[in-house]
């Protein structure tokens, strides 16, 4: 998964570079043999953010960065595209992207609900259903950290909403950081991978791909 994850931003008009940060000498090999670029991180790392922060120390800490989740393997261009549209904006502090709810992700605590202002920010992330009555957003796990942002998200420590709803977003709301949210499709892809259901979905959409 976390090959496809890395193949989809390294074809992305978009994005100028692309690397695999990892604990994982496995997946190292694996990014490595498919022609990837991959970079071992350290293990103590509690947060994909921590983990992205001290690869992106390495480049420099320059610019705009994009962390993509591996259990999100095929991430629609469309979606890559309308974040980095929306990051050179130089809006928001972070930019995410959601899309319309069906009746089963508003039911799943695996699939995270966003609620916004007028003006696209986001206010507050949950496994519940939020806002009360609607409408509902789901979150897709996409962050564009603007120049910046990255290193101020990671030297953040734990909030209280953070640890209740076991989301790391809302640590960054806490602190005051602004989080700009692009309305998207659904996308192409069966989304992210959860469960075990997610992933038996996910085989078998990517079997009706393959020629």
């Amino acid at each position: 998964m976390v090959v496809h994850t890395w193949r989809a931003a390294q074809q992305h008009p978009d994005i100028q570079r692309a690397c695999v940060a990892t604990d994982s000498e496995d997946i190292a090999e694996a990014v490595t043999k498919a022609g990837g670029e991959a970079l071992l991180t350290a293990a103590s790392h509690t947060t994909g953010t921590d983990r992205c922060q001290e690869a992106w120390s390495q480049w420099g800490d320059d610019g705009a960065v994009i962390n993509l989740q591996g259990d999100e393997p095929f991430p629609d261009p469309a979606h890559l595209s309308a974040i980095c549209a929306t990051l050179r904006m130089n809006q928001w502090d972070i930019v995410s992207a959601m899309r319309h709810a069906s009746q089963e992700d508003v039911a799943s605590p695996h699939r995270v609900k966003v609620a916004v202002n007028a003006h696209q920010r986001a206010l507050y992330f949950s496994r519940s259903p939020v806002p009360s009555g609607g409408p509902f957003q789901v979150h897709i796990g996409i962050y564009g950290f603007g120049p910046g942002a990255l290193t101020r998200c990671a030297a953040l420590p734990q909030g209280t909403l953070e640890k209740s709803e076991r989301l790391e977003q809302l640590r960054w709301l806490e602190s005051g950081m602004s989080i700009g949210m692009v309305s998207v499709s659904e996308g192409t892809s069966p989304g992210p991978v959860d469960t075990a259901e997610d992933l038996s979905r996910l085989r078998l959409w990517y079997q009706q791909q393959t020629p």
